[in-house]
């Protein structure tokens, strides 16, 4: 039924971490079609993750300005632009990771012969739209597992799952660079601290001055510390940058992976740097209040998150608490 596939269509909009989930339902995608053409339509302003999907061949944009415009006109001409845009591409097979409803019914619209969804709860007229769909409301199983379900409900062939993120060489030399010009050694232990959440959310983000105790704890002990950030964030740790080295205004999103990679530990909340953190390979200590560890935690190991000793509050993690989750990792290394 799939044999006449050769034009492939991945649809997650946004976040980097959401993106990030993705990463192994692509792989198992390249491994069922590999002479096949992938492309993927994200949020213009959330692509540059794109940059270490191996062998992606295409990135699709929805300008993230024109989406939330309140303009009919814009988001009609938005919306028209696109349609042409998939149509021209004749897609065989398009799979939609997040499941809305206006996203399924264009996918039909386009005349897409298989279009799977991944929906959150059950909508009858939002699966009639899909050809296979599969509803992902299981609250201990992992996001990115779930997507893969979806696939494998498409009939695919299973694969060992494979979570690789593959930064380009110029952002690890970037990172290089970056390291010296900070002071640190590459050959050093480092702890990378991830202080802050993309998104901005109150209840997924820990004191900052609590990361800094830690900190300085690490550094009594003989670790290097870096803190990592977006460049509108440099401001927020300029006393930081007063003891420690801050990458947060001279990297990109792709080179502060590249950061995290070169490093020994990282550390941070519920965020994209800490997912690609994880599928580069490198150990995470995740500080999670509200967030469902099982589903959006460190990807085969929630064993890696720090929690509250009750309820789901962040600032009821301790210093201590978190010290100890970075001793376990180092040992573990």
């Amino acid at each position: 039924m799939l044999d006449n596939v050769q034009n492939i269509l991945m649809i997650r909009r946004g976040a980097i971490g959401d993106i990030l989930f993705t990463l192994p339902a692509y792989h198992l995608l390249r491994a069922n079609f590999p002479n096949s053409k992938i492309s993927f339509l994200v949020k213009d302003s959330y692509s540059q993750v794109l940059q270490g999907f191996p062998g992606l061949d295409e990135k699709l944009f929805i300008r993230k300005k024109d989406l939330s415009s309140s303009n009919i006109v814009t988001l009609w001409n938005m919306s028209r632009e696109l349609f042409k845009t998939v149509q021209s591409h004749n897609f065989q097979l398009a799979i939609d990771f997040v499941g809305h409803g206006e996203q399924a019914f264009f996918l039909w619209l386009a005349n897409i012969q298989h279009r799977w969804g991944s929906i959150k709860t059950r909508k009858p007229l939002r699966q009639y739209f899909y050809s296979n769909y599969f509803i992902r409301n299981m609250d201990t199983v992992h996001i990115i597992d779930q997507h893969l379900k979806l696939l494998e409900r498409g009939g695919l062939t299973s694969f060992p799952v494979k979570n690789e993120y593959v930064v380009p060489k110029e952002n690890l030399e970037k990172a290089e660079y970056i390291f010296k010009h900070l002071g640190l050694s590459l050959n050093q232990p480092t702890l990378y601290i991830q202080p802050f959440t993309g998104d901005g959310v109150a209840g997924k983000m820990w004191p900052l001055d609590r990361y800094v105790s830690v900190a300085d704890y690490c550094q009594r002990q003989g670790m290097q510390v870096l803190f990592g950030g977006a460049p509108d964030e440099r401001e927020k740790l300029t006393a930081v940058a007063e003891r420690f080295p801050v990458a947060a205004g001279q990297a990109d999103l792709v080179t502060s992976i590249a950061l995290a990679k070169l490093s020994s530990v990282i550390v941070g909340g519920d965020t994209g740097l800490m997912h690609a953190a994880v599928a580069v390979g490198k150990r995470t200590v995740m500080l999670v209040g509200p967030t469902n560890y099982f589903r959006i935690g460190p990807y085969q190991h929630p064993e890696w998150a720090i929690r509250p000793p009750s309820g789901n509050v962040i600032e009821d993690i301790s210093v201590t608490q978190v010290i100890e989750g970075i001793i376990t990792a180092i040992n573990e290394l």
